[in-house]
């Protein structure tokens, strides 16, 4: 399902995508379509597309605090201001994990390449998260360095959830799964305090 667009980067890795809204797409994604520690895919024009997660979520009204008179209810604008614009809109924070070439190869890290502006974002698919983190050695999480090494408060939760989601995909690495969150769980509770 496709939840947006991108609308600007912070970094080569950090990028915001714009919901769709009403009007902009014939299925407007719910709020769980586009949560936190969901997986997407931000595709690229030659069949490649960069796997990121959604790691924040922040709303923007230019309304607010906008107490001025009004030309025409809001309910009218459809019929009086057809080209009016929504701009009230719901962004999403995207961190890129790596990426999956035309032909289905999944690489973890840094993509040499990165988004371009309006590219489409999509959920992906389990088989599709499952694909990205599957190695010869069971599941792989070779971007934990990139996030941790990130100043944000949600990048501990976010790597918990991501391990819980990979707990359900890979049953047979549970228990070394387990291991990491626990480690990762301390380091969240003990880091805070110096």
């Amino acid at each position: 399902m496709y939840i947006g667009k991108i609308a600007s980067s912070s970094s080569h890795i950090a990028y915001v995508c714009q919901v769709y809204n009403k009007g902009e797409t014939d299925a407007v994604p719910l709020p769980q379509d586009y949560g936190f520690g969901t997986f997407v895919g931000v595709e690229r024009s030659d069949g490649s597309y960069l796997v990121g997660v959604i790691y924040d979520t922040p709303l923007q009204n230019p309304e607010f605090g906008n107490l001025g008179p009004r030309l025409s209810p809001r309910d009218d604008l459809s019929v009086f201001a057809p080209d009016y614009l929504e701009e009230k809109v719901t962004l999403v924070a995207i961190i890129i994990l790596g990426a999956a070439t035309a032909d289905g190869v999944m690489l973890q890290g840094v993509p040499a390449v990165a988004a371009e502006i309006d590219a489409p974002v999509r959920r992906l698919e389990q088989r599709e998260v499952a694909g990205f983190h599957a190695d010869t050695t069971g599941a792989a999480l070779g971007y934990v360095p990139l996030l941790t090494s990130m100043n944000s408060p949600l990048i501990p939760h976010l790597l918990l959830l991501i391990i819980e989601q990979l707990c359900g995909l890979f049953p047979q690495d549970a228990q070394r799964l387990t291991v990491l969150a626990d480690n990762l769980a301390w380091k969240a509770r003990v880091e805070p305090l110096g």
